[in-house]
This record gives structure tokens, sequence and C-alpha cells, in this order.
């Protein structure tokens, strides 16, 4: 069995290569993607076959057993009852029947503060990808309390208020971001909405209505797919978009002389139309781009 340390490392890398995996498309994995998983040189399985909890034993394809649990799952099935709870923590059932098989190794996993991979299934079927840690069990009642930040999980329980608030504002952002930039890339099939790009490590879900904003939502309506440099570009007001979708570039930028970015990637933007998703239901809501279009028209 590898030594402690070693697991640790393995874990890191590993679960580090299933998220990059992800977003170098939509930000999701197939079942059969992750039933097959290229790593080491070796194909391996890191979801269960049916269940929610993977434990691979012995025979696993890297040759090693593991101390505790590597995945777990959450399914669209309604079977069980994981859900966020209070301060950006979530729940998540043991399998039923006690503390014993599988939720043996789960508790184990808490015990020696190891990472899991928790996959997230979405409408589409495929599931995202998050790194977590279990912070917190109730074995009486059947369930743990995984958070994807040790140490925030320990400042989300801190008599300060504002240590407490913080930590759980940037848990609740990293159970959510990557569940939204899924579905918006995703609805936008991988590609900039406004210059086309197509690799998916190089986009971002923007914001319409800003996440600081009480009034923002997690629904594909209020995202945007957007390159890196246009989503910076959108969240400093170099970039606007009105509610027909036309992209506009703020006056002073439009005068700038500078190098093949700025002339090509921002300034000959100027004008054109946003590529939105072909799907009703998907395409950015007017009234938000309205009053996002406002704050840009006062720069």
């Amino acid at each position: 069995m590898w030594t402690l340390e070693d697991e640790q490392a393995l874990r890191e890398d590993l679960i580090e290569k299933i998220i990059s995996k992800a977003n170098d498309g939509d930000g999701m994995l197939s079942r059969a993607e992750l039933g097959s998983f290229s790593y080491a040189g070796q194909t391996i399985r890191v979801i269960d076959s049916q269940g929610g909890i993977w434990n691979p034993g012995a025979s696993w394809s890297l040759g090693e057993e593991l101390r505790a649990t590597l995945s777990i799952n959450t399914t669209k099935s309604g079977k069980y009852e994981d859900q966020e709870v209070s301060g950006g923590l979530w729940r998540y059932d043991y399998q039923s029947g006690g503390t014993a098989g599988k939720n043996t190794k789960m508790r184990k996993a808490m015990e020696l503060q190891l990472p899991l991979i928790w996959f997230v299934q979405q409408d589409s079927g495929r599931y995202v990808p998050y790194k977590v840690f279990i912070i917190n069990d109730f074995p009486d009642q059947g369930y743990c309390l995984i958070a994807p930040d040790l140490s925030l999980a320990t400042a989300s329980r801190s008599e300060s208020l504002i240590e407490r608030r913080y930590a759980q504002r940037l848990m609740k952002q990293r159970l959510h971001q990557p569940a939204f930039r899924a579905r918006v890339i995703s609805a936008y099939e991988t590609r900039c909405a406004i210059c086309r790009l197509g690799h998916g490590q190089l986009l971002d879900a923007a914001h319409i209505t800003p996440d600081s904003d009480e009034t923002s939502s997690t629904s594909v309506t209020n995202g945007l797919s957007l390159c890196k440099i246009h989503h910076t570009a959108y969240d400093i007001n170099i970039v606007g978009i009105d509610a027909d979708y036309t992209v506009h570039i703020r006056r002073d930028i439009l005068r700038e002389t500078d190098g093949p970015m700025l002339e090509h990637g921002i300034k000959e933007m100027d004008k054109t139309k946003l590529w939105v998703p072909p799907a009703a239901a998907d395409k950015p809501d007017p009234a938000r781009l309205e009053v996002r279009f406002e704050e840009f028209s006062g720069h």
C-alpha cells in the first residue's frame, strides 16, 4: 500500500487532471469517460460503475488499494437527499445500511483529511467534477458534510462574523461556479459569443448581472460564454452588449492605436452581433443585458 503522502500526492494529481480534462471542453465528462480515464499510461475507473461511492481496491488498474474513498457522485435520480446546506457546505448521504460497507472508507477520508473527487450530474446526464473534503459527519443521521477547502470550512465556523461570511461566500462560489460554467459553455457549444474562439480552456462563463448583485442568477440566461480576453473586457466595460445582442467597444478604446490584439481582437468586434445559443431558453436575458449596458454607456 502507498504511504499516506504518496496517496495524497496521487489524489491531488489525479483530481487536477480530471478537472483539466473536463475544462478542455465545456466542463463536464460523461460516465463512460470517467469509467475509462487515461492516467499515468493506464486506463482507470474514477467513478463507481453503479453506485455513488467509489473505493478502488487492490485490483484497481494502478495496482494499489487506497485507504479511503476516491470519488463520490450525485445524480439527478433523487434517491438520496444530497443538497446544499447553510454556510456553503453540502450534505452528502451515506449509502443506506449504516456506517459499514462502502461508508467505512468515506469516514476514513474525513479522518485522514484526504481529498475526494465529487461528480455532480447535470441535466445533460454528464458530470461536473469538484475537489472536496469531508469535514464532518453524522452517522446516526446517515450523512456527512463536504466542502471545497478545509481552511475555508474552518473559517466558515469562525467567531468573527466578517471571516465567517467571507469564507461562506467563497465556498458558495466554488460550489456554484463550475456547474454554472459548464451549463453556459455547453449552451454556447464551447464558443466565445463574441469572437467564436472554440478552445474550452480559454473560455469563461461571464455573469451579465454580477455574482455579487443580490438580483444575480445561476440561470444560463444570466451567462455569456466569453474567452478570457473578452470576459475581462466585458467586466471592466471596455466591451458592452446591448439588449439586441450587438457588441459595442468603448469610444476611447476605438481611438487607440496598438498591436493586433487590440486592433483585431477588440476594435474589430465593434457593432458585430453576439453569437447566442440556438435554444431559446438559453439565450441571454435582454432585460439583464440592458441594465448592464447602461453601466457600460456611462463610461
